[in-house]
C-alpha cells in the first residue's frame, strides 16, 4: 500500500469530502509535484500531507464539536444523576470526580458508536 493510497483511505474515513477536497487533495498535489522536481527530501513532503491531514480533522471537529458535545452531554446528565444522588456513598472527593470523569469518558461511547458519520468506500483507481 501506498502512502497516497493510504492518505486517501484515512482522509476517506475520517473526514468530510468537502475537507479532503479542499485541504487533502492539494496536499497530495503538492507531494507529487516535489517527489516529481526534487526539490524537498521524502520525510519533508510526507510530513506537510500528514500536517495537512492534521488540519484537515481538526477543521471537520470544530465544526461539527456542537452537536457532538449536547449528544455528550445529555447521555453524561443522564448517567450523572444517580452518581450524584449517591454522592454519599464515595469517602472522598477525589473519587467522586475520577467516577465523575470516568462516565463522562463512557459516555463518550453511545454517541460516538450511534452518531459516527458513515462514509462511501474508496473506489479502487481514484
Amino acid at each position: 500500500m501506498s502512502f497516497e493510497t493510504l492518505v486517501v483511505a484515512i482522509s476517506d474515513r475520517f473526514l468530510s469530502q468537502r475537507t479532503f477536497q479542499l485541504v487533502v487533495e492539494p496536499a497530495l498535489a503538492d507531494l507529487e509535484f516535489e517527489e516529481a522536481i526534487g526539490r524537498r527530501g521524502l520525510i519533508a513532503n510526507r510530513g506537510a500531507v500528514l500536517r495537512a491531514i492534521a488540519g484537515a480533522v481538526w477543521h471537520d471537529a470544530r465544526r461539527g464539536s456542537d452537536g457532538f458535545l449536547k449528544l455528550t452531554l445529555l447521555s453524561a446528565c443522564y448517567y450523572g444523576l444517580p452518581l450524584g444522588m449517591s454522592v454519599r456513598l464515595f469517602k472522598t472527593w477525589e473519587d467522586f470526580f475520577v467516577a465523575l470523569m470516568v462516565l463522562f469518558a463512557l459516555s463518550l461511547t453511545p454517541v460516538m458508536v450511534c452518531f459516527w458519520p458513515s462514509r462511501d468506500p474508496v473506489r479502487p483507481g481514484e
